[in-house]
């Protein structure tokens, strides 16, 4: 009795320091146990429970009932009774999953975690605090195999991390067999998944077959698929953050500058282009859109990936950008020095005060100056997209160019180029000032500190 309870002692110790290596619960933090009622769960809600005034916790226990399996209301009621037993607040949703998955073009595993987690969230509301799930060090041992088995880098290798945002994970270095302990030592009650035994499910296999092959090789498995995952994640993790900064020193308007990037190393090279392509939008990228990515920068080109989004190398630079070209194109009347436009912004120009124009910074590529009467100036101005065959001459370059050229050594993206906001005069079409560009040569506020006007554009970012 004495051995097990040393036993016990050093499974709670190991609990411990995990929580106060990764400082998982910060003091008075509202803490969402998931509580499936198995093993894992019993264990970790019951030590939080057990040691809530230890870390000025305020602990709550939350179900989720699927819909999925015949023994699921069961497992409900067997969670209910074991927070009651013990006076642990607890709360329960039910859910038709395999409904909810088809209704959102989700598998029901991954529906699932979706569901989970959003009611765990939603059980935090708006003051933070922590979801705090079961994951053992023999679920991550199997989530590693899992990924290896199906090719991963660094990050699939890394396995299931103890911290991740809100979610904490105490019970990380325990193996299920630890866990079995604790909850025999305190009398744990736990509801067994009976598809936990189903050769059909891919991680029973690797629990039941690849899991003990290994163990053979060494019994202490899982302690040391702990230290690789943690090395492999400090990889990954210095990977991407010099992957972020290269992408930002490459930054070149509305992309990035090929040069540079084909410069970086491979595996920071990849990294950059995965963050590239999440600026642009939601994509879950395959191995080989990667490799397409980086023949693209490296050969030049254009690919388009997971999500639609297209990857282009042209010219210097590399875009990454939603689909669907270019919007429509407008031509609005500048009156009373403001136009309205159809995609929902408002160009204004205003005249500067004296003070405003004699700060320098007040002149980057917003302002020009008006020779003439500043009433007709507006009454024969217009607002409007760019058109074929537009020419432009920026102040300070002394020459004139194809805008399209412009637009590209400037570093906007194709689909982006029709957005571009021109003002121009309204009968010969003489562009005075382009968005991004800057004022015509003969427009330039030329270092004047008198008659000059400043161009305003509300809802841009919309």
């Amino acid at each position: 009795m004495r051995r097990e309870a040393e036993t016990v002692s050093a499974i709670e110790q190991k609990i411990k320091g995990v929580i106060a290596r990764y400082a998982m619960l910060p003091p008075g933090c509202a803490v969402v146990a998931g509580f499936s009622g198995g093993a894992d769960s019993a264990a970790l809600t019951h030590f939080l429970f057990t040691h809530r005034e230890e870390y000025a916790i305020q602990l709550t226990a939350a179900h989720v009932n699927h819909g999925l399996r015949e023994a699921a209301g069961a497992d409900e009621e067997a969670a209910r009774s074991f927070c009651a037993e013990r006076g642990i607040p607890f709360r329960c949703l039910r859910a038709d999953v395999a409904a909810l998955a088809g209704e959102r073009g989700l598998c029901i595993e991954a529906c699932g975690r979706q569901v989970r987690y959003d009611f765990f969230h939603s059980l935090l509301g708006e003051d933070g605090g922590r979801i705090a799930t079961a994951h053992t060090a023999s679920d991550n041992a199997e989530t590693m195999l899992m990924n290896l088995a199906r090719g991963a880098g660094t990050h699939g290798l890394g396995g299931i991390p103890p911290v991740r945002g809100a979610i904490v994970r105490p019970l990380a270095a325990l193996t299920r067999q630890e866990v079995e302990v604790y909850c025999a030592h305190y009398g744990l009650s736990w509801v067994q998944d009976e598809t936990n035994f189903a050769n059909a499910y891919a991680r029973n296999r690797v629990r039941l077959a690849a899991v003990p092959a290994l163990r053979t090789l060494n019994p202490a498995l899982e302690g040391a698929m702990l230290r690789t995952a943690e090395l492999l994640r400090e990889d990954d993790e210095l990977l991407e953050a010099m992957a972020r900064s290269a992408l930002e020193e490459a930054k070149r308007g509305g992309g990035w500058d090929l040069a540079a990037l084909r410069r970086l190393p491979r595996p920071v090279l990849s990294r950059a282009l995965i963050a590239a392509v999440q600026e642009a939008g939601p994509a879950r990228l395959t191995r080989e859109n990667v490799e397409e990515m980086m023949r693209a920068v490296l050969c030049g080109g254009g690919v388009t990936v997971a999500g639609g989004i297209q990857i282009l190398a042209k010219g210097n630079t590399l875009f990454a950008q939603q689909p669907g070209g270019e919007n429509e194109g407008f031509c609005v009347p500048l009156s009373g020095g403001e136009a309205r436009l159809p995609d929902g912004r408002v160009l204004r120009i205003r005249p500067l005060t004296r003070e405003e124009a004699e700060n320098p910074q007040k002149f980057y590529k917003f302002l020009f100056h008006n020779p003439g009467n500043y009433d007709t100036i507006q009454n024969d101005m217009v607002v409007r997209t760019r058109l074929p065959g537009d020419r432009f001459r920026p102040a300070g370059r002394g020459v004139s160019k194809p805008l399209r050229r412009l637009l590209a050594e400037a570093g906007v993206p194709p689909a982006s180029r029709g957005r571009v906001l021109l003002l121009a005069l309204r009968d010969s079409g003489e562009i005075l000032w382009a968005q991004g560009l800057g004022p015509c040569e003969a427009w330039s506020a030329g270092g004047r500190t008198d008659g000059v006007l400043r161009v305003e554009i509300e809802n841009e970012g919309e």
